[in-house]
C-alpha cells in the first residue's frame, strides 16, 4: 500500500520531501491552468521522483442537476485528458456542493439522476483508462451518498467498470459509520485517511484507523491511501504519519 498526500501541484517538491509515495491535486485545479501552466506542471511531475497517480475535487461547486449533457461531457473530456497527460490513474468523484440535491428534487428521483451523471462520468472517463471512485461525505457538506453503505449502493445501479467507490476516514467518523462495513460491502478502490479532530494529518493511533485497515486487507485492497488533512509543518509530520500508517498497516 502506498501512501500519498492531496494538495495543489505547486506543492509537488514539498510532498516529494517529505517522502509520500505520490501527490493527489485537484482535478479542477488542472482544468483551470492555461495551457502554459499546464505544460509546465507536466514537465515537473516528469521531473519528479513520485507521481500524480490519483486526483480529486472532480467538479467545481455548481450543480451537477443544472449541466446540459453536451456541456458536462465537454467538461470531463478536457479534464480526464489533462489528467491522463499527467498519469493520473484515480479521480475522486466527491464535490460535495456539486451532487448537493435541489430543494425542489425529491430523493428518489435526485438518485437516479445522479446515477445517470455517474454512469456518464465513467463513459467518459473509460477512454482515458482513468477509475473515477465515488466518494461518500458526511452530511455537513452535502446530501446525496453520506455513508460508504449508500455510495456502493450508487456504484452497484450505475455498473460500469470504470466507476467504483471511495471510502475516506474523515467522514466515516463523522458520519458514525463502522469502519468495519467495508469488508460486508465488499471493498473500496481507493481511501482517504485524516483524523476526525480538526480533518489534521493522522499523527496518532485511532482504533478506528486499523479496523478500517483490517477491513480493506480482508478484501485484498490493493490501491493507496491518500492523506487529506491539514498540517503545518508537513516535512516535520509527513515522516510520522507515513510511519504511522504503514505500521498500522502491516498490523492489521
Amino acid at each position: 500500500m502506498k501512501i500519498g498526500f492531496c494538495a495543489k501541484l505547486d506543492r509537488l517538491q514539498e510532498v516529494e520531501q517529505a517522502g509520500f509515495a505520490y501527490i493527489e491535486p485537484s482535478v479542477t485545479s488542472v482544468y483551470e491552468m492555461s495551457d502554459e501552466a499546464f505544460e509546465e506542471a507536466r514537465k515537473a511531475l516528469a521531473q519528479s521522483s513520485i507521481p500524480a497517480s490519483s486526483f480529486n475535487v472532480l467538479f467545481p461547486g455548481k450543480s451537477l442537476y443544472d449541466w446540459e449533457e453536451t456541456d458536462l461531457r465537454a467538461y470531463l473530456h478536457k479534464a480526464f485528458e489533462r489528467v491522463a497527460a499527467l498519469g493520473g490513474k484515480t479521480v475522486v468523484f466527491g464535490s460535495g456542493k456539486a451532487r448537493r440535491r435541489p430543494e425542489d428534487l425529491a430523493y428518489p428521483e435526485a438518485f437516479r439522476k445522479l446515477m445517470d451523471i455517474t454512469r456518464l462520468i465513467g463513459e467518459e472517463a473509460e477512454p482515458f483508462g482513468i477509475t473515477v471512485v465515488i466518494e461518500p461525505l458526511n452530511p455537513s457538506e452535502t446530501d446525496m451518498i453520506n455513508s460508504v453503505a449508500e455510495g456502493a449502493c450508487l456504484a452497484a445501479a450505475v455498473n460500469h467498470p470504470c466507476v467504483k467507490l471511495l471510502a475516506d476516514y474523515y467522514h466515516i467518523a463523522r458520519s458514525q459509520e463502522r469502519p468495519g462495513d467495508l469488508e460486508r460491502l465488499g471493498g473500496i478502490a481507493h481511501a482517504h485517511i485524516a483524523s476526525p479532530e480538526g480533518r489534521t494529518i493522522p499523527l496518532e493511533r485511532e482504533e478506528g484507523y486499523v479496523q478500517m485497515f483490517a477491513a480493506m486487507k480482508h478484501t485484498d485492497y490493493q490501491g493507496n491511501v491518500s492523506i487529506e488533512g491539514k498540517c503545518e509543518d508537513l516535512l516535520k509530520d509527513g515522516p510520522r504519519a507515513i510511519a504511522l500508517l504503514s505500521a498500522l498497516w502491516a498490523e492489521a
